[in-house]
Formats: structure tokens, sequence, C-alpha cells
């Protein structure tokens, strides 16, 4: 599943990369319209009654609510999503690439000494050259993706 998001979704666009969607985000580009300008085959998240009405005849789930977490859970629960369909910590929560392995090696001097001496393994987004690690984000993330599940 491949989604896009309207600006007031910020934090659920953010929760569905971090869970490996592609997710493109409203908020981060600057046309003006974002949603004639994706690829038909996503799925349009909004909460706003423009958009909803606009694009209906395009694959769209109208969000309810205001709170992330349940914003998910509404997304996981109506789309059918199954914890197989998940590829956590994969891409990229700033720009939406897909990260990849970095030598231990190479992220010495680019992420604070202390990380580097307690992680071993490190992931990079080529686009945005971010460094990703499993730090207390990536555990508290993972607890609230096995939440969204039981």
């Amino acid at each position: 599943m491949r989604f896009a998001t309207d600006a007031t979704l910020g934090k659920l666009g953010r929760h569905l990369r971090t869970a490996g969607f592609d997710t493109l985000c409203q908020h981060q580009n600057r046309c003006g319209d974002f949603f004639n300008t994706i690829d038909g085959q996503r799925i349009i998240l909004t909460r706003t009654m423009a958009v909803r009405q606009k694009f209906k005849h395009r694959h769209l789930l109208f969000i309810r609510d205001n709170d992330p977490l349940r914003q998910m859970m509404q997304v996981v629960r109506e789309l059918g999503v199954q914890p197989n369909d998940l590829r956590p910590f994969s891409r990229c929560i700033a720009c939406n690439t897909a990260i990849a392995p970095l030598d231990r090696d190479e992220a010495r001097g680019r992420v604070p000494d202390y990380v580097w001496q307690r992680h071993r393994a490190f992931h990079r987004c080529d686009s945005c050259r971010r460094i990703y690690w499993a730090g207390s984000h990536r555990q508290r993330m993972g607890k609230r993706l096995d939440a969204i599940f039981k």
C-alpha cells in the first residue's frame, strides 16, 4: 500500500513511514495541486471535506480522529493492513526514501560519539543523508505498532 496524506495529517504520515509504507505528505510538497500530481494508485488520506469531495472518485479514506495513534488504527482496520504488511524502520521518516545499511565505520563522526559507542547497526537515507540507529525512539514506535495489532 502506498499513501498520500493531506497537510492536516503530518504525524500520521510519519507513523506510516515508520511502519514502512511509502507515504507522500502534502505539507512537504509545495505543489498547490498536490493530489492531482500523485500516482492514482496511492490511497489518499484526508481530514478535509473539500479534499474528500474533490477526490471522491479516487481511493480515499476520510480520517475521523485527531489522535495520530487512533488515525493509524483506523487506517489499519479499514484497509485491512496485516502485521506482515509492515516493514518497520525501512523508510526515512523525513523524506520517504528507503534507507540502506551503513557501515559502522562510516557512521563514526557523523553521529554523536556516545551513539557510535553504544550501537553496532546504522542505516542511511541516500536522499537527505540522515543516519538512523535503534535508539529509544525505535523502541517506543515498535511498542505503538505492536499495540495496534493486539
